[in-house]
């Protein structure tokens, strides 16, 4: 149905009828009204249009009437003119003109009622005049009209009175103010609007809680994703779930544009701040990019000078890299550090059961070199531990080549004692011969420059001699210890060095080992020994000393032995003297077993570059390029002031979170993070600086 205060042909119509328009006037809306309802499918109002017509054939009948009564007057005109001819018969149409005046008032006033009683009153001959005739079909049908226009008002008002409020329908109550007619049916239809319009109210209140529902729990959505979702997604799934939010969002925005636009607005606040989200993730996974290649540089000084450069060039007013442009210590330093830690990773600390001269030269001018950059390093300490030892190693080939070299002499080359009926020995290079004729007379040696002489020990050799020549002592121990000494290397050089003292010391032998050319031989080789081997020096070095700090005549001619010789007793005397002075042998011993376990003992693995000091708000924290599982950390950082190298020990990782830097020491960006590992690592990455 066309709506009155809605269509506007409508209301050009109604106006049309309420302001008394022409008769033309309300044909032309009339027929324009019909054209619309024809267009829109939808039904005229069966009264408007009675209306419309009624209204059309009242001005035709005024029109009519207004033709009558100018004829009326002609023959009033004719009448006085010719007289009274016809006085009655004008009489007749003067009333007949008043009853249709009065009627087509009732009918301009729509008073049906009024116009049938009026109707009834008129005698049968006005009724019969063919106006009253179609007044009366006219009054009839509208009439009948009225009667349904109640009727319809009356269902659809005992409809509204017997449903709930909340039942009742808006158009069904346009229908009825559209229906009413009098004061009373007004009220009642003012009544349901005013109900149809709270009933509208509270939809839409219900409506707008629901909407503000639906976009809370959209809001949430969001602020989760804010909040946890992006920190526990991967980057795609992270991307796939921002997009589908964004898309609920302008769906919602879109629905809810016309219905309620603030809550339109809000949606399209929460896609932009997804979107700005969206912009800062990606600015964030820039920046994380550049830190990221700083702790995957670490390990290489170059890499790491540079990945740190290239953060601060790409984010020069980010706080991490303004305190990394103060405070990151330069290559220079940290190759310091990572020199040091050359030392203590070198095959010949690590490995020193198996050190040979090569590799102790080797290490030492590793060592040289880090104690040229900085020779008070933190870490110079336990490098320089064995500083010793390893020089002593460098040398120990020519301390072997002086060791060999002294049993190749002559006087200990298989020498036999040839003893002299007289008492006196003589040492013979002349091994006995008991099938020659001249056995007797034999070569021997007057001094230990080797100078020689024949003996004849008569013709008594066979008998008296011979059997007892034997060879001598010194050339019986050199036989024994002869092939430890043709196969002694730097790693045994200490057990075999300690041997040939020991051996020295308690060899038995038959002839014996004459004491003053044991003493010799001594003395020669603790020599020897304390320059191959810091365990042997530190055990018997001091005896050393007060053996080169005795009187003993060392340049004595021992091979002389002139049993009347007084001098060469006393000799013999402060020889087992000086080899029978030292009364702590055991806990010298003792002393060099331990310096030489010690050396030998597996060393604890060096630190090892893992990771760097970042800031992470106002704290300064560990970042690592690999986990430090249980063992310890350290920071060397480097003072700004003195260039010199700080260690700051931080320990085990109590949790599985990066430490933080509480010690001052310890607070520089872009200091280098070293784990200590407490087990042994079997091939630890080697540390460049490229």
């Amino acid at each position: 149905m066309i709506q009155r205060n809605v269509d506007p042909v409508l209301h050009r119509l109604q106006r049309a009828l309420e302001t008394g328009a022409s008769r033309e006037e309300v044909a032309e809306a009339l027929a324009a009204a019909e054209s619309a309802a024809e267009q829109s499918g939808e039904e005229l109002s069966p009264l408007l249009r009675y209306r419309a017509d009624e209204y059309i054939q009242a001005e035709r009948m005024l029109e009519r009437r207004r033709l009558m009564f100018a004829v009326a007057c002609v023959v009033c005109l004719f009448a006085t003119v010719v007289g009274a001819f016809g006085l009655t018969t004008l009489d007749r149409m003067r009333t007949l003109v008043d009853h249709e005046a009065e009627f087509d008032k009732l009918v301009a006033a729509e008073s049906w009622d009024e116009a049938s009683n009026f109707l009834e009153q008129l005698s049968e001959d006005t009724r019969a005049e063919p106006a009253f005739v179609r007044g009366r079909e006219m009054v009839d049908q509208a009439i009948a009209r009225e009667a349904e226009r109640k009727a319809e008002f009356k269902r659809l008002a005992d409809q509204m009175r017997s449903s709930a409020t909340t039942d009742i329908d808006a158009d069904d109550v346009k229908r009825l103010n559209t229906l009413a007619r009098s004061d009373e049916e007004r009220q009642f239809a003012s009544e349901m609007l005013a109900k149809a319009e709270e009933q509208r109210l509270q939809r839409e209140a219900a409506r707008a809680n629901d909407q503000t529902h639906a976009f809370e729990m959209l809001q949430g959505k969001v602020e989760r994703f804010l909040r946890v979702e992006s920190q526990e997604l991967s980057d795609d799934a992270r991307s796939a779930r921002r997009f589908e939010l964004q898309q609920e969002l302008g769906r919602f925005a879109a629905d809810h544009q016309l219905g309620n636009p603030e809550l339109s607005e809000a949606a399209k606040q929460a896609a932009k701040m997804l979107a700005t989200s969206a912009q800062q993730e990606k600015k964030q996974t820039d920046r994380d990019k550049r830190v990221d290649a700083i702790t995957r540089a670490v390990g290489k000084t170059q890499r790491y000078k540079r990945a740190i450069e290239q953060f601060t060039d790409d984010w020069p007013r980010d706080a991490l890299a303004q305190r990394l442009q103060r405070e990151a210590p330069s290559a220079d330093a940290i190759d310091t550090t990572l020199a040091w830690i050359d030392v203590l990773n070198h095959p010949a600390y690590r490995q020193p059961q198996s050190v040979d001269g090569a590799l102790a030269q080797d290490w030492l001018a590793t060592l040289k070199h880090a104690e040229s950059l900085e020779p008070t390093h933190p870490l110079a300490v336990q490098a320089t531990r064995w500083r010793a030892t390893y020089q002593t190693l460098a040398g120990c080939d020519e301390a072997i080549q002086a060791l060999r070299d002294a049993f190749r002499s002559p006087l200990v080359h298989r020498i036999y004692v040839y003893p002299d009926p007289s008492g006196s020995v003589f040492y013979s290079e002349q091994a006995p011969d008991r099938k020659s004729p001249r056995a007797h007379l034999v070569s021997v040696l007057l001094n230990p420059s080797l100078e020689r002489e024949t003996k004849n020990f008569g013709l008594r050799f066979r008998e008296d001699v011979l059997p007892k020549v034997a060879l001598s002592g010194h050339s019986q121990f050199a036989a024994k210890v002869a092939p430890s000494v043709a196969d002694v290397t730097v790693t045994d050089f200490t057990p075999v060095a300690y041997r040939l003292i020991s051996e020295l010391r308690t060899f038995q032998s038959e002839p014996a080992f004459d004491p003053i050319y044991r003493l010799i031989w001594m003395r020669r080789v603790l020599e020897i020994a304390v320059r191959g081997s810091v365990p042997i020096k530190s055990a018997f070095g001091d005896w050393l000393e007060s053996l080169h700090a005795s009187d003993f005549d060392w340049d004595t001619n021992w091979l002389a032995s002139d049993p009347e010789d007084v001098d060469r007793v006393v000799k013999v005397t402060q020889a087992r003297r000086l080899l029978e002075s030292v009364d702590d042998w055991d806990k010298r011993v003792e002393r060099m077993l331990a310096e030489f376990k010690a050396f030998r003992s597996p060393r604890p693995s060096p630190p090892r570059w893992i990771g760097w000091v970042s800031l992470e708000g106002e704290n300064y924290e560990a970042v690592l390029s690999e986990p430090a599982d249980s063992d310890p950390l350290v920071v060397f950082s480097v003072d700004s002031q003195s260039g010199r190298t700080k260690r700051v020990d931080l320990g085990t990782l109590q949790t599985s979170k990066p430490p933080l830097m509480t010690d001052p020491d310890a607070q520089q960006c872009g200091a280098i993070l070293c784990v200590v590992p407490q087990r042994s690592v079997s091939s630890a990455p080697s540390t460049t600086r490229n």
